[in-house]
């Protein structure tokens, strides 16, 4: 199944599901054998695998294995938020709220996954890590989606599929409102340098099992974060006014011409 042509790891991993008629829990083919089905590296399927998992297109069990999640539609949690999807669309500033939760459970998360997190997680953590780090500045929406892997595979790091399921429905609440500026942010001078330090200590705080120290590192990234976002939400309704101000001034002179 090896393929040349531009199609992404992630939709050729579900191309295979569809191809082998995979139901919700069904169980993925060995890392092993995908990997070489689809002639990549074993830490480049780990990367897709997080992926679909960040996006609930996939599950890890504990004691092994990848499944096919169940549809969003049959999962309390997510289904549960999807009526927030219409605000997300709308609400200019709904982000704000979105972060605020975030900062409560992603502190949680971090902590846990340092007490819980078992040698498999740690090493998707790190392949989640390192496949942010490969991402250049002029891959934005790649990076976004990367950032977002990392995130879920420190929930998933931390053992509690409720916490999971929570932390999934809220990242994609998040890229429904603000997904321009979550790409644009990578755009910032010297963004990723700090970003990546971050990242870093979240991850070395959850693998030498330190969980007070995880939990810093979350807070940390995410006061930044909303720091740095709130910069290019401004930065974008100032060009919004300016833009509307322009139009209208060309308005009024047409007709006063």
């Amino acid at each position: 199944m090896q393929d040349t042509g531009k199609t992404s790891l992630p939709e050729r991993i579900e191309v295979l599901i569809a191809q082998r008629a995979l139901q919700a829990g069904d169980r993925l083919p060995s890392e092993r054998a995908m990997a070489a089905d689809f002639g990549v590296s074993r830490n480049s399927l780990r990367e897709a695998i997080q992926q679909l998992i960040s996006l609930g297109r996939l599950v890890s069990r504990r004691g092994g294995g990848t499944y096919v999640a169940q549809p969003v539609e049959d999962q309390p949690v997510p289904a549960a938020l999807l009526p927030l999807a219409a605000l997300a669309r709308g609400e200019a500033d709904y982000w704000q709220d979105i972060m605020e939760i975030r900062q409560s459970l992603e502190g949680d998360s971090a902590h846990y996954a340092a007490l819980r997190a078992t040698a498999r997680d740690k090493a998707d953590l790190a392949a989640a890590y390192h496949a942010m780090a490969a991402i250049g500045p002029d891959a934005p929406l790649a990076m976004a989606r990367a950032d977002a892997a990392f995130h879920m595979a420190v929930a998933q790091a931390a053992q509690n599929p409720v916490l999971h399921q929570v932390m999934a429905g809220l990242m994609g609440l998040l890229e429904l409102n603000i997904s321009d500026s979550l790409a644009r942010i990578f755009h910032l001078p010297g963004i990723l340098e700090q970003l990546d330090q971050q990242h870093r200590a979240i991850l070395d705080a959850i693998t030498v099992g330190q969980p007070e120290t995880a939990r810093a590192a979350a807070h940390h990234h995410l006061t930044f974060v909303e720091s740095q976002l709130r910069l290019v939400e401004e930065k974008a309704a100032r060009e919004r006014r300016s833009s509307r101000t322009l139009r209208h001034l060309a308005q009024e002179k047409e007709l006063a011409s």
